[in-house]
């Protein structure tokens, strides 16, 4: 079988961690690289200088060569559902970075389009895809810590000083930073049917690319989700957060807890508390190695064995219709509905990997 082609629409700074994923690929004869689209033509010295024998194109109409595959997305936000949309006519797979598309009404034509098709458009973020979570999620699934009734996260950074569109209003922290946990909530406790929202904005301006300019929309989120089996979860959101350094994600059972240490875009292993055991369960990462781009390496893998992706579109755009039901929330303070539904993903993981085993420890009970 040849190489899956990859064409790239987009050369900002994320460009190089999915080229990360391509010196994995290419070496062993599974994917080849394609044309890629950078409309600046000032970056194309230092591409071409960092990426020898690159193919640039200036249109990202030439990237839809016949021998592409896959078109790899990682434009600004706002142009994403039109390149999407463009790269599904020209009978492409698409793997797009977080939003997919700016609403969800948008998101539910273009999954329409790819249906009719017959390709898939898989959609950043990719945390369902690695190995530690997965893990996590079994023993969740099994039944380690009970009935889970509560959630927590927090992901955030310190803003942009590169991208105008961060702070432009068009893409709030949820959408941008907060997707990350979202999806991770929702794989593991399933749809949510209400949401509740606070939103703030902390700084009035900020430096982007040497100047000075307004903030527009929030930079802050507080989410209340409630999930259709009954539990209850909080996140935290935010593009002024400077450090943090607490799990990625907290879920209470009704028999123990369970933590997913690091971010779950980098995930750094799980704890497991189960009152049966009385002791903390520690897991080490059962890849270290996997990335948060690896959402294409999945594509290329899945394509090349004639497989389904391990991905779920309605679930993406469920995300998408949380998050507009969330600035909602905020602009009227109240509740509010959630009516798209999912069909979770299996996430098992095979035996081997499952029970990757770091250590236990017992902590005394005040420091549980």
């Amino acid at each position: 079988m040849r190489p899956v082609t990859v064409g790239i629409i987009g050369a900002g700074n994320v460009i190089w961690a999915y080229f990360q994923v391509l010196d994995r690929l290419i070496p062993r004869g599974l994917a080849r690289m394609g044309p890629v689209c950078a409309r600046r033509k000032e970056i194309w010295q230092d591409l071409q200088t960092r990426r020898p024998g690159v193919q640039l194109v200036a249109d990202p109409i030439e990237v839809l060569q016949p021998d592409v595959d896959v078109v790899l997305i990682v434009t600004s936000p706002d142009s994403h559902s039109s390149l999407v949309r463009t790269a599904l006519e020209h009978g492409k797979h698409v793997v797009v970075e977080k939003p997919a598309a700016a609403t969800r009404c948008e998101a539910l034509q273009l999954a329409q389009l790819a249906r009719e098709h017959g390709l898939h458009l898989m959609c950043a973020p990719f945390v369902q895809l690695a190995p530690t979570f997965r893990a996590l999620w079994g023993r969740i699934k099994e039944g380690a810590i009970g009935k889970v009734h509560s959630a927590r996260a927090l992901y955030g950074n310190a803003g942009s000083t590169w991208a105008r569109w961060y702070h432009d209003g068009s893409v709030g922290p949820l959408a941008e930073v907060g997707i990350y946990n979202l999806k991770s909530f929702t794989a593991v406790l399933g749809p949510v049917v209400e949401v509740q929202s606070a939103e703030t904005l902390a700084l009035a301006d900020r430096e982007i690319d040497g100047q000075r300019i307004g903030t527009m929309g929030t930079d802050v989120s507080h989410v209340l989700l409630r999930h259709q089996d009954g539990a209850v979860s909080s996140l935290v959101s935010s593009h002024c957060i400077q450090r943090y350094r607490r799990p990625a994600l907290e879920f209470y059972g009704t028999e123990g807890t369970a933590n997913l240490l690091g971010d779950d875009w980098d995930p750094r292993g799980f704890e497991i508390w189960r009152n049966s055991a009385g002791c903390w369960e520690e897991f080490e990462p059962l890849d270290p190695t996997w990335l948060w781009t690896d959402g294409l390496a999945e594509m290329v893998n899945a394509l090349r064995e004639k497989r389904q992706p391990l991905y779920s579109v309605e679930h993406d755009i469920h995300l998408l219709e949380v998050i507009e039901a969330s600035s909602k929330a905020a602009r009227e303070r109240r509740a509010i509905a959630v009516q798209s539904r999912f069909r979770p993903l299996d996430l098992r993981l095979g035996e081997r990997q499952d029970r990757h085993h770091l250590h236990d420890h017992t902590r005394p009970a005040n420091e549980q």
